[in-house]
């Protein structure tokens, strides 16, 4: 079998994606949190066109195979022990035929390097905590369905 060979992350904010990245983007989003995770909440909700938002992805080939993006929020006064924080991190997701490769934890990683010394919290699946908390985040608050799935709020101090 051929090596798949992956692009490194790349960093764009909406203006600056091409249409082949916007599609890829939308098609891998789809997938995983509308089919595979049967997720319904509305997907598009027109953050990603924010000045503040930036898209990071790994690409192989014209396909977008890991995914996430940061959204700058007006300051959020209720998380504790790291008041205020302005960034979210959201829409984690990775093609399922590319996942184990650690995509995913190498997108947090640059996401936390991107926004070094600010605070950020994130709205974890429950049974992935361990993904974010390897990243410095940790744990506030009890559990909670979003979208049909068990989350917890997660705050990294920055």
């Amino acid at each position: 079998m051929a090596t798949t060979v992956l692009s490194d992350i790349i960093v764009k904010r909406w203006d600056d994606l091409d249409t082949t990245e916007v599609y890829a983007i939308a098609r891998l989003r789809s997938e995983v949190f509308l089919r595979e995770q049967k997720v319904e909440d509305e997907e598009l909700d027109w953050r990603d066109l924010d000045d503040g938002t930036l898209h990071l992805f790994i690409r192989s080939g014209r396909e977008v195979v890991a995914y996430l993006r940061t959204l700058s929020v007006p300051a959020l006064w209720n998380v504790p022990g790291a008041d205020p924080v302005r960034r979210v991190l959201g829409r984690v997701a990775t093609d399922p035929r590319y996942r184990g490769r650690g995509l995913a934890g190498a997108l947090i990683g640059r996401a936390v390097e991107l926004h070094a010394g600010e605070p950020i919290v994130l709205h974890a699946q429950t049974y992935i905590t361990g993904l974010y908390g390897a990243h410095g985040f940790r744990a506030y608050g009890e559990e909670y369905d979003e979208g049909g799935i068990p989350h917890v709020s997660m705050v990294r101090a920055g």
